[in-house]
């Protein structure tokens, strides 16, 4: 810091300090001599070995050590049994369930997505897109017996063997293992039981039974249809009361689930945590399988028809979580690669095997081919349904993951600092270039997911636009009737201007090619995080450049530096020591329990805060 004093002012205090004999050549030379620079003495804050036994069994597993387990360390009569203690509690501290439910708490508190509201919940569920099944009451002639929901004006007299005027009726009762309890089987009136798998509208037109439509509350299957086989096109859930965002026995909780169990699913089968943001797989119950199945079907794939073991935990031996041990439970979390359960979603190996690798790529360019793609690449979290459909718009997506994987954040500029006028594009003009210029990149990789009102009006159904049934034609665009309103098209026409940063392209592409507006590749002139796009179509694009600029190593180094040793990072005057701990997680194959062992090595765990 510098004192200017008025020259006069200057004087007067020279003269004052010679008179007091604080200046002059020996005052000159003591200020200018090398002081003796003090010894200053590391604090003494290492912890107690109990304090830090309770440090490591807290952290790892949410619980304090036992009463035996204080009793060995006070035991202890050295330093190297103390620390043999350490390393063993340390050891039985990874291999316990309860670090699984450590790090499924903490993985809801690094990847905090939303519930599963939009395109799924109104004023009742719909987000399982299935035929809604309702159950006999405990007075009929079928207690607990299942019918669907709109074949029956009358459910009662369905319930009771009874027509629709009250006549006695030979009832049709079927006896189905259905997909959500497997090992179980349940009685389904009517033709929800039967295997008819098409009818004819009222103009003569098939309808394909396993393509569901959204009423006022419940979904439904066109009338007359079965529900497949055991029961795949349908769910037993009916109004309001399977809408819970907390209950795991219905399905709205479970999509929120995923992304925190996938995480903790890496960690406890020692997979590297980049599978997050580029893998293949994930984890889910029948309720969160049934999800992905469903969403394939409505998009038009009837590949998962034939498939009797998807619903069975007992038929495939894969890895789940250490919390529902029982071979046949369907509420274990069991490993799946997606695109076994919904053909939409690319695993991009030999065989659909499990892959975390950079080397997935998938190329697609709707300004040079009026073809679908073969689908979306799978991307880990980014490419779930419940975290797609919790950030409803691909800028919200690009921000909130940005955030949550690579640690920016995103604040207003300060005042002083001026942008070029706005014209059309916030990436390009404006105040809020400061943040779209970033985002904008970012957000081009998550256009295709929106939610369609054309199946369902009162809760517009999720959709991974141009694939499927879904594929966009210029009336998308139009603004017209039935594409005007809350249209996912009209939405577009106004969002997705051509010759903007999200949307590189032009209005002729447009007009040769509606769906060009839907690219979803960074162009790899553009760079995100300082690297340019390798040519990845959609979110497995950006979970790549994620990885590769090294800000994943760096965001995820920092979340679980604060998790375990408790105190958070600062990237401004401490960026050299988070380089240093992502060095060392990426040695370490980016998995979770040798990163922690490297963590516990660290002086710093053995400190007080």
């Amino acid at each position: 810091m510098h004192w200017h004093l008025p020259s006069k002012s200057a004087a007067m205090l020279t003269v004052m300090l010679a008179s007091s004999g604080l200046v002059g050549i020996d005052a000159h030379a003591q200020q200018c001599t090398p002081e003796t620079p003090q010894t200053v003495e590391p604090p003494n804050d290492r912890m107690s070995d109990t304090r830090l036994l309770r440090r490591l069994v807290l952290g790892l597993t949410g619980t304090t050590p036992t009463v035996e387990q204080y009793e060995a360390m006070a035991a202890a009569a050295t330093p190297e049994a103390r620390e043999a203690i350490l390393r063993s509690t340390l050891d039985d501290a990874l291999a316990s369930p309860k670090f699984y439910e450590r790090m499924l708490r903490f993985g809801h508190e690094w990847i905090a997505v939303g519930a599963y509201t939009t395109g799924a919940a109104g004023d009742a569920y719909q987000g399982d897109m299935s035929g809604h099944l309702f159950k006999c009451a405990a007075n009929t002639l079928h207690p607990g017996a299942y019918y669907h929901v709109n074949e029956s004006k009358d459910p009662d007299k369905q319930c009771n063997d009874q027509d629709a005027d009250g006549n006695p009726a030979v009832p049709v009762v079927n006896t189905v293992e259905p997909w959500w309890a497997p090992g179980t089987r349940v009685e389904v009136l009517g033709k929800a039981g039967s295997n008819v798998t098409q009818v004819l509208d009222a103009k003569g037109q098939p309808l394909d039974c396993g393509i569901a439509s959204g009423g006022y509350y419940d979904p439904m299957l066109p009338g007359g249809c079965g529900c497949g086989p055991n029961l795949v096109w349908c769910s037993p859930l009916a109004g309001l009361g399977s809408a819970s965002t907390h209950d795991l026995n219905v399905q709205r909780r479970h999509p929120y689930e995923e992304p925190a169990r996938l995480f903790a699913h890496l960690a406890w089968h020692d997979r590297p945590l980049s599978d997050l943001v580029i893998g293949n797989y994930s984890v889910g119950t029948n309720w969160l399988r049934a999800l992905y199945v469903r969403l394939g079907r409505q998009m038009g794939s009837n590949a998962l028809d034939a498939n009797t073991t998807w619903w069975r935990p007992d038929a495939d031996g894969a890895p789940r979580d250490p919390l529902h041990p029982t071979p046949n439970d369907p509420q274990a979390w069991r490993e799946f690669v997606v695109e076994d359960l919904e053909p939409f979603h690319l695993a991009l190996t030999n065989n659909r095997a499990r892959s975390g690798s950079l080397d997935r790529t998938y190329r697609f360019d709707p300004r040079t081919t009026t073809e679908a793609p073969k689908g979306l690449p799978t991307a880990g979290v980014l490419t779930m349904i419940g975290a797609m459909s919790s950030f409803p718009r691909e800028r919200v997506r690009a921000a909130r993951f940005l955030e949550i994987f690579a640690c920016q954040s995103f604040t207003p500029p300060p005042a002083d600092v001026h942008f070029p006028p706005y014209d059309t594009d916030p990436a390009k003009g404006g105040t809020c270039l400061h943040c779209h210029k970033t985002l904008d990149p970012a957000a081009i990789s998550f256009k295709r997911w929106d939610f369609n009102p054309a199946s369902s009006y009162y809760v517009p159904w999720p959709f991974i636009p141009g694939m499927g049934r879904h594929r966009v034609t210029k009336q998308w665009l139009s603004g017209q009737y039935p594409y005007g309103g809350n249209s996912p098209g009209n939405r577009w026409r106004n969002a997705f201007l051509p010759n903007t940063v999200m949307t590189p392209v032009t209005p002729e592409q447009i007009t040769a090619n509606p769906e060009a507006v839907l690219l979803d590749t960074m162009p790899e002139s553009y760079t995100l995080l300082g690297q340019p796009g390798d040519g990845t179509m959609g979110p497995l694009g950006f979970g790549k450049l994620l990885v590769r600029s090294g800000e994943f190593d760096r965001c995820a180094s920092r979340k679980l530096y604060s998790m375990f040793i408790g105190r958070e990072l600062d990237p401004a005057s401490e960026k050299h020591f988070i380089d240093k701990l992502a060095r060392e997680f990426v040695a370490r194959d980016r998995k979770l329990r040798p990163f922690i062992r490297y963590l516990f090595e660290q002086p710093e765990l053995r400190r007080g805060l």
